[in-house]
Parts: C-alpha cells; structure tokens; sequence
C-alpha cells in the first residue's frame, strides 16, 4: 500500500553505514542498557528506541522537530515518521507502509530460532532486551485465525523452521 506521508521527501539516504553505533545519549550518560537504535535521517543522531530507557531517539524529535528516523537493527530495513507515525520502506521507486510489529517479530523469532529456541514459546517469552516474542506468536497465529495477515506474511511465517500454526 502507498503511503501520504510526506516526510519521506526528507530522507537522506547517504549516511555511511554504521559499523559499531552506540546511543549517543546514553553514552554520555554510562548507559549500555538500550534495546535498539535509531539513526535521524535528517541530521544523522543516533539514539535508543522506545523501548530503552532512554527513550533518546524520540527524545531527539522532540527537541528537534526533525520527522523521520531508520533502524540501525541488524536485519531490518525500515523507516518510521514520527508526525505520521507509520513506518515505510523503500520498494522500487517508491515508499510503501510496513507493520512493524510484524517486521520487527519475524526478525527476532529468526534469531530466537537460530539460537535453539522453541517455534511455539510462551506467551510471556522476552527476546533479547524487550521484544515481547511470545506474543507476537500469539498475535500473528490470532491475526491467521481472522483473515488479517497477507499472503506474503503468512509465508514467512510458515518458512520459519518448525512453525505451526497451532500451538
């Protein structure tokens, strides 16, 4: 699906990549406990997502105004507006809208799987520092059950070595 954002206008996209990136935030603050980073793509601060503690990435939004930020996540791809809130990702010669619950769970559940983990956790499993993976299980198996999720994701899903739909 398309996407009326137009933030996307201000993406700057020549940001060399980042080898080894640290929220800027917490590191003046001693800080090594956030989840994810965010790299702003109008300036270029590096900071912690939502789901840190410090909560600097939209802390710098606020303080800056500045709309959009991309994931410095191993793996993923995404951008997300701020002033619109919707994440988007560049396909083709265009930006369309993404679910980031289920961009961000895919990824992980990979990784959990990768590690030895079981395909049907439960629903209060945390991956790695916050990510709520029993259940986004529990979410993606609902969002089957009512017809909700595309094609597309459905077979990624399925891909995932030992997935079942029930659990």
């Amino acid at each position: 699906m398309a996407t009326a954002c137009e933030h996307v206008e201000e993406v700057r996209s020549d940001w060399p990549p980042a080898a080894d990136p640290v929220c800027e935030a917490c590191q003046r603050e001693g800080r090594t406990d956030w989840v994810s980073l965010r790299r702003c793509l109008t300036c270029g601060h590096v900071g912690c997502c939502d789901s840190s503690p410090g909560l600097h990435a939209t802390g710098h939004h606020r303080e800056s105004g500045h709309p959009m930020v991309e994931t410095l996540q191993p793996g993923q791809d995404w951008k997300w507006c701020y002033v619109d809130e919707v994440t988007l990702r560049k396909v083709g010669g265009g930006w369309v809208e993404v679910d980031l619950f289920f961009e961000a769970g895919i990824a992980y559940m990979r990784d959990h799987l990768d590690a030895g983990g079981d395909p049907s956790p439960p629903e209060d499993l945390v991956h790695g520092k916050g990510f709520p993976l029993g259940r986004w299980v529990a979410e993606m198996r609902r969002r089957r059950t009512a017809g909700e999720l595309t094609d597309e994701q459905a077979a990624q899903i399925e891909a995932l070595p030992g997935w079942r739909w029930d659990a």
